[in-house]
């Protein structure tokens, strides 16, 4: 008899897991921290149900690890490391993270969706095709809005078909392409005089050195974001070392099952780096390749960073008056991977006249998940419409994210809202915003 998926985890893995079930309390404060408990109420949707199977499974030979409950329990695991978090007990999100990834790796049902393929993934990690994509979905979005007016993603609720294109167009992440249509969306809102539209100035001489790093989502995406925040880290002091070679951090082709690509990646962007010569850092842009490179360890020749932990420790100037209620969204790989909830939170109130507010449910995903949300999207769209309401609910004129999939998420989500629902935007085009209104007043 072949052995059963569930049985072909090492010994070092068995370990591992079984450290995981006896540090588990089993107290239940993570589930409302757990985006499918919190959507679902279904306990095996929960870290503590998915713990539970994990031991059962341990337990018993015969277990099986494909039967589709089980599977699906654990394949519906978005990673955004909420539960750890939260847990009292310090149950390290890693250790479920190996029997989610068994799961995946095992031969799935036909109800459930497999890894994403090596073709569509590659396409992912290409920016000139994530550009097109882009482009693509701008033209679906008016198409669906010249058929079905300007609230067509409201329209097309409970339309199957339609439902699906709408959801997948509105879902991509977008932001103002120019700074001049940047500058009146927030001038509108701010319901000022008109800023003069223009760059930030450069200081005479940079204050340090750091690597940027990019990645691929957001230059691919939202290119003219990333090019804006780089301007704002110039801005504040960042002499900006771009090595060519740079590529993709390999979060996708982890996410999707494909090790050796994900290692190739990191390989070429390790030798991009170099030795990292006179820079202090490597700055990321996306809190998801944050995390990546950060997971490269001991083989990274410089510290990983934030691009928003480093605009908050900067000697920056000052910002100029944007007077503005905005509710900010962290997404999971910040909040949670990375721990950073201070920085965004001290540099937006440093823009006078700016009223931050919170949300209710913050630690909860929004349901974005990067690859997690092509296979799960009934899911991934109820998560984002609960998130948004949560924001609009704060009675903001603004929401702001760092991430370029809840960005999108969380617009998708604030479209199908009835009444006037606030926009979203990325937090380094507002702040670039507030610096622009400082060097124009």
């Amino acid at each position: 008899m072949a052995e059963h998926p569930a049985w072909s985890w090492s010994d070092h893995e068995r370990a591992r897991l079984d450290v995981l079930l006896r540090h588990c309390i089993q107290c239940g404060l993570c589930l409302p921290a757990c985006a499918t408990w919190v959507a679902t109420g279904d306990e095996t949707m929960s870290p503590r149900g998915r713990l539970l199977l994990v031991g059962e499974l341990l337990a018993d030979p015969t277990a099986s690890i494909s039967e589709p409950s089980v599977r699906t329990a654990l394949d519906t695991c978005i990673g955004c490391q909420a539960c750890s978090a939260v847990c009292p007990s310090g149950v390290p999100f890693a250790l479920l993270e190996t029997a989610v990834e068994a799961a995946r790796a095992s031969t799935p049902p036909p109800d459930v969706p497999r890894p994403v393929p090596l073709p569509v993934l590659l396409r992912l990690e290409d920016r000139t095709w994530l550009r097109a994509l882009a482009w693509s979905s701008a033209r679906g979005r008016d198409l669906l809005r010249l058929a079905f007016g300007p609230h067509w993603r409201r329209r097309v609720q409970g339309r199957r078909l339609w439902g699906i294109c709408a959801r997948l167009a509105g879902s991509v992440p977008r932001a103002p392409r120019s700074d001049r249509e940047l500058v009146a969306c927030l001038d509108g809102l701010a319901k000022g005089p008109s800023t003069p539209v223009g760059r930030l100035e450069r200081p005479a001489r940079p204050r340090e050195s750091v690597v940027w790093f990019a990645g691929c989502a957001n230059e691919g995406l939202l290119p003219d974001s990333s090019r804006r925040l780089r301007e704002l880290l110039v801005w504040a002091g960042a002499g900006l070392v771009e090595p060519a070679g740079n590529t993709c951090c390999g979060a996708l082709a982890a996410h999707a099952g494909q090790p050796r690509r994900a290692a190739a990646l990191q390989n070429a962007n390790l030798a991009a780096w170099g030795t990292g010569g006179d820079a202090a850092a490597i700055v990321t842009e996306a809190s998801g390749c944050g995390v990546a490179v950060r997971g490269y360890g001991d083989r990274l020749p410089l510290p990983q960073i934030d691009a928003m932990v480093w605009l908050a420790g900067a000697e920056r100037p000052a910002f100029g008056r944007v007077p503005l209620k905005v509710a900010l969204h962290d997404p999971c790989h910040a909040r949670h991977a990375q721990g950073i909830v201070r920085e965004p939170r001290a540099l937006l109130r440093a823009i006078p006249g700016l009223i931050l507010l919170e949300p209710d449910e913050p630690d909860v995903c929004c349901g974005s998940g990067g690859l997690w949300s092509l296979s799960h999207g009934d899911l991934s769209a109820t998560l984002g419409a609960r998130k948004a309401r949560l924001l609009a609910a704060t009675g903001a004129d603004l929401v702001v994210t760092a991430n370029a999939g809840c960005l999108g998420q969380i617009a998708d989500g604030l479209a199908v809202l009835p009444g006037e629902a606030p926009p979203v935007l990325p937090l380094g085009d507002l702040l670039w915003y507030a610096a622009l209104r400082a060097v124009r007043s």
